[in-house]
This record gives structure tokens, sequence and C-alpha cells, in this order.
């Protein structure tokens, strides 16, 4: 049969084998387990990186919604020089309400509890003659004006004109006047 020699040896031949299966075993775990860390660290490291490029594109689509605001409240104050322009506006629009308008008044006020100091207030006061339906108009196109701009005092009153025809004809005719009070802001 065998020898104990024989046995012997085959039990060291196993007793290494077995060693060296356990110790390729110890070097794939660790192996794996770094590859494991590396992936975990990169995947939180993405993970980063997606959630701040998600932050960035949220920041600047809120920059460019806020920019839009600040254009839209830039423009609804009259600008350093633009009183002339906003007069005309105004003379524009009664005219295109078929309207006859005259300003009697402009006033260039700063109330500190009010509005900044970057900012003062316009007042406008003005009378307008026409009919009904134009001086409805006027108002409702005087309303929907870009600006910042408050209506203080605006009132109707009819007033009938006789009119005297080519064949001396009398025709009496109803004309509105009106007469309003603005505050507009204006950049100083």
């Amino acid at each position: 049969m065998y020898s104990i020699n024989f046995l012997k040896k085959i039990l060291v031949i196993l007793g290494v084998l077995i060693l060296a299966i356990f110790v390729s075993y110890y070097f794939v775990y660790r192996e794996v387990r770094f590859r494991d860390e590396t992936y975990q660290t990169l995947l939180r490291d993405l993970s980063f990186q997606d959630a701040k490029q998600e932050y960035l594109i949220s920041t600047q689509r809120t920059m460019e919604s806020l920019l839009l605001d600040i254009n839209h409240i830039n423009d609804s104050v009259v600008s350093k020089e633009g009183d002339v322009e906003f007069i005309e506006t105004l003379e524009t629009i009664a005219k295109e309400s078929g309207l006859s308008i005259e300003i009697d008044s402009l006033v260039l006020s700063n109330d500190p509890t009010l509005v900044p100091d970057s900012v003062d207030i316009l007042k406008v006061k003005a009378k307008t003659k026409g009919s009904w339906a134009n001086s409805y108009l006027f108002l409702s196109r005087l309303e929907s004006l870009p600006f910042k701009l408050k209506i203080d005092n605006f009132g109707l009153s009819n007033t009938l004109a006789e009119v005297v025809l080519a064949n001396k004809k009398v025709v009496k005719n109803s004309i509105w006047q009106s007469v309003f009070e603005i505050s507009v802001l204006k950049y100083k």
C-alpha cells in the first residue's frame, strides 16, 4: 500500500494548495473591495457633480427670470430724461382716442417714506375733451401703460354744446370733459 511518507507528502501538498487558495482568495477579495470603494467614491463624486450642475442650472434659470423681472421693473419707471417722452405718450394716447388734451401742471415730488432715494414721483394734472366713449377708451389705455402709474383723480363732466350749421340749424352736441391727476415713478 501507500507508505506514510507518501501520505505525508500528499497532506503537505494539499495543505500548501489550500493555503495558496486562501491566499489567492484574500488577494481577490482585497482587489474586489478596493474596486468597490473606488466605484463608491466615483459614484459619490459623480452624484455631487450632478447635484452641483442641477443647482447651477436652477440658479441660472432663476437669474434669467429675475433679469426679466428687473427689466420689466426698470421699464415701468420713467427714465431720467423721459419726462417729455412720457407727456408725448399721454398726448398721443389722447389724440389716438379722439380727444383733445391740455396739460395743466407737472410736479416732481420726493416722498422718502414712499419711494427710495433714486426715484421721484412725477405728478401730472390734465384735462381732455371729447365723447364719453373716447374718454373711457383713453382711461383704459392710460391704465394699461407699462409704467408704474397711479390715477389719483379722474372726473368726467358732461357739457352740452350748441353747434350752428350753415343752414342755421342748431344741433346740441354732448361733450365730455375729463379732469385727471396721475402719479408715475421717475428715476432721478
